[in-house]
């Protein structure tokens, strides 16, 4: 027995059972079903490949491949299944476009399952580099999809989370994210390579047997199948992950085409993507100035030390808030307190008014007080819940990401003086 078989096996092994764990002990039966179904089925995974490393050294491991190949499909199927249920209340219905893709990924799996049981006999190598024709080439390609799909997935549902079912969903997460992109980079190597080693194959053990430890402490111990998302869902388009994973895509493909259209090998594909990747993204931030924003933000604790001010501000901003025992009270004293702490001229504080559905008035440091309102509908109510952080309003008519602000919600922004608009969270809305 190889060192390879010896890892595929305990993986599977840990992952079956972890599986296991988690629909017998965990609470909210649809999502936990689903996870130990998924983990389960990872694990079975993993025992494909301990066998496909158990007869390579004999030319066998042709046939197992395409098995355990075929069965990587409905695991990523139920991976991405399990992340669009992830979070919903009972009862709540798919999305249209999700239905469609299930049932193309059930004819795929299906379709694949016939091509592993009638389709010709590989022959087999007797070594651990296994050559992907056509169909395995394919069936690679909507792995990768799925990967991506359910990657983006759970990160918008654990950024739609409350804060304490995003520390029960948080061990889970750290075992999914290495796993995804493990299998993503094996999934892209295998299609641009055209053969997989099975050395490469054996180090997603690791990252297998670290999810098998991981995802029950989340399902079990934290009742993470009950969780339910806050109402307002953070949009999977604005996550890092779908941005990631955008790019890895485009990436992929284009050092694909490159590659076989140009007659190049892949070191020198890689090289000329990287040169035009640049190029691009130095283009989209001269240009854009959503870009510019993320590029700002993602450069901002290289350049300056926020955490120290940060919890001096938290501090100073709670100690006089701690004292007021009325909401009016409480409303009346934060504009005032945050325009002490941040140092601004004007702060004005609007609440939600749900009879009406907007945000109104409060409180202010102008006097006198602007009569105003944002209705929840308004572009600038929207960016808020989409963003979730502070937004700055600069006004300037070429701003494309904000100009729908600037037009419908001016009143409210020229009223109030606002230069920055900060949303303040109260039960994860």
């Amino acid at each position: 027995m190889t060192a390879d078989v010896l890892l595929f096996a305990i993986a599977g092994i840990l992952a079956a059972l972890s599986g296991g764990a988690v629909i017998l002990l965990a609470p909210g039966r649809a999502p936990t079903l689903l996870a130990g179904g998924a983990m389960a089925l990872l694990g079975l995974l993993q025992i494909g490949f301990a066998r496909v490393a158990l007869d390579a050294p004999w030319g066998g491991e042709g046939i197992w491949f395409r098995h355990t190949l075929t069965l990587a499909l409905p695991t990523t199927t139920l991976w991405v299944l399990l992340s669009v249920t992830l979070g919903r209340r009972p009862g709540a219905p798919l999305a249209r476009h999700w239905r469609v893709y299930l049932v193309a990924q059930i004819l795929l799996a299906a379709a694949a399952l016939g091509w592993s049981a009638l389709g010709p006999e590989p022959v087999g190598a007797g070594s651990s580099a296994l050559e992907l024709d056509g169909p395995s080439r394919f069936i690679l390609l909507i792995l990768l999809l799925n990967i991506v799909l359910f990657s983006v997935n759970f990160e918008a549902t654990y950024v739609s989370f409350p804060r304490r079912y995003r520390r029960a969903f948080r061990p889970a997460l750290l075992g999914i994210v290495p796993c995804a992109i493990f299998y993503a980079s094996l999934s892209a190597s295998g299609l641009l390579g055209g053969s997989a080693a099975l050395s490469d194959i054996a180090v997603g053990t690791g990252p297998v047997a670290l999810l098998a430890l991981l995802l029950p402490v989340s399902f079990v111990r934290r009742h993470l199948g009950s969780a339910r998302i806050a109402p307002t869902r953070h949009p999977v388009t604005a996550t890092t992950s779908f941005l990631l994973a955008g790019t890895f895509l485009i990436a992929t493909g284009a050092l694909y085409w490159i590659s076989h259209s140009w007659g190049i090998g892949t070191a020198r594909g890689i090289w000329v993507v990287a040169v035009g990747g640049v190029i691009v993204g130095v283009t989209l931030i001269a240009f854009s100035n959503r870009e510019r924003r993320r590029v700002e933000r993602a450069l901002a604790p290289i350049w300056s030390d926020w955490r120290g001010p940060y919890r001096s501000a938290v501090a100073h901003a709670i100690a006089p808030l701690e004292e007021m025992r009325t909401l009016a009270n409480l409303c009346a004293a934060v504009p005032a307190n945050a325009s002490r702490i941040a140092d601004l001229e004007s702060v004005t504080l609007l609440l939600a008014h749900r009879p009406t559905s907007s945000f109104r008035v409060v409180s202010s440091t102008l006097a006198p007080v602007p009569e105003t309102s944002v209705l929840a509908r308004d572009p600038l109510a929207l960016e808020l819940r989409r963003a979730r952080r502070a937004i700055r309003l600069s006004g300037r008519p070429d701003d494309l990401e904000y100009v729908s602000i600037y037009v419908e919600n001016r009143e409210a922004i020229t009223a109030c003086g606002a230069r920055v608009a900060v949303p303040v969270w109260g039960d994860e809305e």
